[in-house]
Parts: C-alpha cells; structure tokens; sequence
C-alpha cells in the first residue's frame, strides 16, 4: 500500500458572481430547564429503516449513486500493492486510551459526535443516544437517549431525536448541544441545550428553534455548530418533505445566536437568521461553520460550503459573518475561491463482503481557523487509484485575497471517510493537527482512524485507533452507511491530547470507538512570550500527566507577592510550593512530582488569597 499526498497551489479569487443574502432577528420563548438524572427512559426505543437512506432523502441517494457510478467509470480503480512505508523524519502519534463509547445503539449510521472539558468529563453521542463519562476516573455518569433532553415538550415525546452535535465552551467551562427533532414541516424543531454549569449532571436550559425556519413547509436536516466568544451559530438545509431533492431543496439557512441568553436560562433566545444566502441565484448548499483552531474566535465566525455533489469541481465558498448578535450590526458577506486542482465526488468505501459503504457526497465536514489560515477536510476520489481519500485544504490570506494550498491524503486500497479536524497547537499559527476519519478495504475490515500533521507540514502513518469486528451490515441492499460525521476535539487544558471517536462494525449492530491520542511534536515548550496580551493569562501546564517534572507558564501584569500550592483534589493542601515576589510579565513555574503519590492534584496560585490560576495536574 502507498499513502499519496499530492501537493497543489493554489487560486486566485472570481470575482464574477453576485452574493445576495437576507437577515431576520427574532427570539424563540419555547424554554425549559431539565437534569438528565431526572428521566430514565427504560425503554430506549428507537425505529430504524432498514433501507439505505442519505442526508436529502431517497432520491437524493439514487441521485448520488448515478453519479458515483459515473465517476467511477471515468477513474477506475488501481490496485497497487506498495507497503506504506515509514520515513526517517515521519512524525508520529501515540494511541492512549480507548473505549467502546455507546453500547445501545440501534440506528445506523453512526453519527459521532464528542465534547470534553478542562475537568476531563466527555459527553459522546450517536444518533439519539449519548453518554456522560468521567475520563479521569474512568466512571461512566449517565447513558441516556435524547429524549432525556426533550422530556417536558410533551408534544414532542414520541417524535424522533437524531443528528446529534456537542460543543465544548473552553472560555465559559460549558457544554451546549444540539439536535434535530422531527423531519417533517409540522414537528420540525431544532434543539439547543446549554448546561447551566460546567457539571452536565447539573440542570440544562432547553430550548426549541422552529425547523420551518422561514415559514415555507420545509423541515430542517443536517445540523453543524461552532462557537464564538459571543454566540453560538448553527448551520442546517431546508428541504420539502416527500419531493427529490432537485426540487425538494429549498436553501442552506444559519442561526446565529447570543449564547449568554442560553447559559443564562433566559425565558428566550436572541438570534439572528440568515437565508436566501446565494451565488448569482444559486443557492449555497450544506454550508459548514470553521471553529476556532486553540481559541475562539472574537466577532467574526467564517463558514465553508462548495459544490459537494459535482462530479469534480473547482469552487469553494469562503462566508463571514461580522459582529455579534447582540451588537445589532452583524453583516455577511461571500467570496468565492477557484481552485486550480480539483476536488471530486468520493466512491463508496470498499469492503471484503462485497458491500459498499457510503461516503455521500463532498461538502465540507471540519474546519478550524488561527490568525492566518483556515484548515478544512472534506472527501474527494483520489484519481490517480480511484479510491476514497481526504481533500486537505489550508486557506491563506482569508480576509481579503484568499488562496489555497490542498493535499491529497489517500491509501492505493485502503478507502477514508468522513474526516474531520482539530489543531494540537500552542502558539499561534503552528499549523499542526490531527485528522480523524473512518477506514475500509477489501483486505480487512473497517475501523477509527487517525494521522497527524506537523508544523513543516509533513504528514505521520495513518494511525488504526480500533479495528471492527466484522463487515457493516445492517442494511438491505449493496450499499450500507458509514456514518454522517466523526468527532474530535482538541484537550484545550492540554493541547498534547486530542479526543475522537467514529464507526466501527461489530457482530449484529453498529459500534462507536473513542480514544485519546497524544503527538509527538506537540508536548513541547511553549513560547512565553506570546502570552502577553490579557492582564492575567492562564498558560500551559506540561507535560501533563507527568511522572517527575511539571512546568507551568504563565503571564501577570505588575510585579505581585504570589503563593503557589498543591492540592489535593479533595481539597487538602499538600505543599506550599513557592510564596514570594513574581516579576511582571511571562514566568513559568518548574517542579519534581517524584514525591507524590498517583492520581490527579490542584495546581494554585493566589495573590493575597485572590485565586488568580488553577491548574488540574495528573500523576502518573
């Protein structure tokens, strides 16, 4: 086998269209506050179609599979059998957890979906079922459907949950998800669920967005979210129910809302919708919001969409949207890039019982941004082996003459699928990353997947997270899901780790796989003197976990007497570490945990009893 990486530059911006757009600010007073301890729901009923099914709809499958059929004339498959090899130079990845994240689940496909706090507590969900794990403790804390969030809309109780995202705001300590309840114009909603505190056993403010956002008989499919320091912004597709999706897709619609409403419990959301958001009049499709790469980002939120169901196309559309929801001034605006190498329709993935697994089409599936340049992935065909790969793109120059530099990542037989990213960053603008994605072949089974990217862009194995049990085979017919989209989330308290999960086949069902991995360029020194901005700023505590040496850095603004101490993680003090004068400006903070015993400790420092930094530290 051979991993390709095809180098390509890049585009100069079209000017040749007309972007329009409509803007409406509304709320929604459709509210209510739920602990998931308190519903049990013992029956965990879920209803699956057996039949094979695709974001859009039926025809829109039989759409897709025409295509794929015609791509796949024109780029046959090679089958090479090159040994993936391993440079002098590759970078590597370290696998360090993993566990199986779902155990019911009865729908296919896998849509995973994760998010993990400073704290270490991971919320996972698939489908209509998610589940609350203590990482640190490794203590399951709750297993529930999505009917645990939607409990008191009792007009909504027997109406199917699905589509689930998480979200995990790194600046507020909380949790927000989001799913869709209904697929019909009359009982489509959109939920939004902020946890009150950053402990998600704790009470969560429930909210309902109205899925016929515009009022005109569609229903909303296919959710994607990102957060900004002020709002949070959803992304979904209209669509009419029971018509193809040539006719039945209406447009690509984005709510933006002010999340401190949701955080707070307020009776109501305040957001702003955006429709009509078109190139010339051509509605842009699955468009896919960019989240911030090591923090977010402060009054504009980008978004990504392109051509996703061409057979091979050159465009990508790069949206802005400026100023927060509550500043009463938001604009959006569209360019347009061209790119000069093409991304395609991907095939379907490969597998030894002759059955497909289907990769839909190409829209945008993860996107992350820093201060000059914007990381996405999507799927593209590899021509050159007419297998399944990874389009890897880095914009440039985003604000105002945007151009792209993309990668092939692809294997001769192996096929990836649904892909998505996260930085491993410390300092600004490093462009490493890890991307997570699904895998398939003829000549094994299928699995979670991973490989890593460094700051001289230079790209490790593709690394095998977990091996499925057998082939996917839950569906009638040749082609079988694979699922709508991966999880991953960078560890913000320790950029060093990066959390995934996807789909793996198992003997009569479908499985969900999680692991943390750690990288080998990443847990390094940071530089101190990027962090000179704010008037205190927590740093990095590293390596952590640690078996002997801790360093932690950090910034204060003014010469300040501080006490820095060890605690227990109950509380109890456990040694005073340092308690004198600390210059103005970036410090970092060095000591030996020989002596202590293993398990997980409190890192604080205080100025006359002020509590400036706290600091999870972990012993191995």
């Amino acid at each position: 086998m051979k991993c390709f990486f095809s180098c390509f530059l890049i585009v100069i911006l079209s000017y040749s269209g007309i972007f329009s757009q409509n803007l409406k600010t509304s709320s929604t007073k459709i509210m209510s506050t739920i602990n998931l301890r308190d519903h049990l729901d013992s029956w965990k009923a879920t209803v699956q179609s057996m039949q094979m099914t695709s974001p859009g709809g039926n025809s829109y499958n039989d759409f897709l599979i025409a295509q794929k059929q015609e791509i796949v004339l024109k780029y046959p498959r090679i089958k090479a059998f090159n040994h993936l090899g391993k440079s002098q130079n590759t970078p590597s990845i370290i696998i360090e957890n993993g566990f199986e994240g779902n155990l019911y689940n009865n729908k296919v496909p896998n849509d995973n979906t994760l998010a993990i706090s400073n704290d270490g507590i991971l919320i996972a969900g698939i489908n209509s079922s998610y589940i609350i794990y203590d990482v640190e403790n490794d203590t399951l804390l709750l297993s529930r459907t999505l009917n645990s969030l939607t409990s008191t809309f009792t007009n909504l109780r027997f109406v199917k949950k699905y589509d689930p995202k998480f979200i995990y705001d790194h600046q507020e300590d909380r949790f927000i998800v989001v799913f869709l309840v209904g697929n019909k114009p009359a009982n489509s909603h959109v939920c939004v669920a902020f946890s009150s505190t950053k402990n998600p056993m704790d009470d969560w403010n429930v909210y309902m967005l109205t899925g016929d956002a515009l009022n005109t008989g569609h229903w909303t499919d296919y959710p994607a979210i990102s957060i900004t320091e002020d709002d949070l912004f959803i992304t979904g597709n209209l669509l009419l129910d029971g018509v193809s999706w040539q006719l039945g897709f209406n447009q690509s619609i984005i709510w933006q809302i002010d999340k401190e409403n949701g955080y707070s419990g307020l009776d109501s959301l305040n957001f702003n919708l955006w429709s009509d958001i078109k190139d010339d009049s051509i509605n842009i499709r699955n468009i896919h919001p960019v989240k911030g790469a090591r923090e977010l980002q402060d009054k504009e939120q980008y978004l990504l969409s392109n051509r996703n169901f061409s057979l091979e196309s050159d465009s990508l559309y790069l949206i802005k949207i400026e100023n927060s929801q509550k500043s009463n001034n938001s604009e959006l605006s569209i360019q347009r890039i061209s790119l000069d190498d093409h991304y395609f329709l991907s095939p379907n993935g490969q597998q030894y019982s002759g059955k497909e697994l289907a990769t839909n089409d190409s829209r945008v599936l993860g996107a992350i941004i820093d201060e000059d340049w914007i990381q996405f992935v999507q799927h593209s065909m590899d021509t050159n082996y007419g297998t399944a790969g990874i389009y890897h793109g880095i914009i440039y120059n985003y604000e105002q003459n945007p151009f792209v530099e993309s990668k092939m990542i692809s294997d001769s037989i192996i096929d990836f699928g649904y892909p998505n990213i996260a930085s491993t960053a410390i300092n600004p603008n490093e462009k490493e990353c890890v991307i997570g994605f699904n895998y398939t072949s003829i000549y094994d089974t299928n699995g979670v997947s991973c490989m890593y990217m460094n700051n001289e862009e230079k790209y490790s194995s593709y690394t095998k997270l977990h091996k499925g049990d057998r082939a996917i085979d839950r569906l009638s017919g040749n082609i079988d899901r694979w699922g709508d989209y991966s999880g991953i989330q960078r560890k913000y308290d320790d950029p060093c780790r990066t959390w995934i999960s996807g789909m793996f086949g198992k003997i009569g069902s479908n499985g969900s796989w999680i692991s943390s991995v750690s990288t080998s360029d990443t847990c390094r020194e940071p530089i101190p003197y990027l962090f000179l901005e704010p008037k205190f700023t927590d740093g990095v505590l590293f390596p952590n976990p640690s078996k002997n040496f801790v360093n932690y850095d950090f910034t204060i603004e003014g010469n300040l007497d501080l006490k820095i101490s060890i605690y227990s993680i109950e509380g109890k003090l456990v040694s005073v570490l340092y308690n004198d004068l600390v210059n103005s400006g970036p410090n970092r903070l060095s000591f030996s945990i020989l002596n202590l015993k293993a398990g997980s400790y409190l890192l604080l420092i205080e100025n006359n009893e002020n509590r400036l930094f706290t600091k999870k530290l972990i012993k191995n």
